[in-house]
């Protein structure tokens, strides 16, 4: 009797592990403070492939970008961000600096060389802030679908906010 119930709990835990692994894989990578914020707040993550942004990383993958719609967003020196050029394509760099001048907030950049420094990069031109750089492999796609579907229709923060009364 205690071995078939010693097998259930391990089946159970089993399933309860790789149920959860692309939750885990997500949170890992994001960290648990964005990860429970992309539940209260869907519509300021989202992810893109990253083969037709400049420049291209040799390995590919996907990014998770932060829009600028997120409460609480602000841009700080040494973050990546992705943003459209003036000729229309869309960019990840790093910011070096930001500056305000006559209430205009204008941001300037730099490329893994650091002695290329390009500016002004406007705020209407940011698309969002770099959060996770992922590489494009069939886990991680697999992870980024399950955590996109589950951030739309799940009401997952029910979930992190039961209280309990006796």
């Amino acid at each position: 009797m205690e071995k078939k119930q010693l097998h259930r709990i391990i089946k159970i835990i089993i399933f309860f592990i790789s149920a959860n692994l692309p939750f885990l894989t997500i949170a890992n990578l994001l960290g648990i403070d964005t990860f429970i914020d992309s539940f209260q707040h869907p519509n300021y993550y989202h992810y893109i492939k990253n083969e037709k942004i400049q420049p291209v990383e040799a390995k590919g993958g996907y990014l998770i970008i932060e829009k600028p719609t997120s409460h609480g967003y602000s841009i700080k020196e040494g973050e990546s961000i992705l943003y459209y050029t003036a000729q229309g394509t869309a960019q990840q760099s790093i910011v070096y600096q930001i500056m305000c001048e006559k209430g205009i907030q204008t941001y300037y950049t730099m490329t893994s060389n650091e002695n290329d420094i390009k500016g002004p990069i406007y705020e209407q031109q940011i698309i969002g802030r770099i959060k996770a750089r992922f590489d494009d492999n069939l886990w991680n796609v697999f992870c980024l679908q399950i955590w996109e579907v589950s951030i739309d229709n799940l009401n997952a923060m029910a979930l992190f906010s039961i209280s309990w009364n006796p």
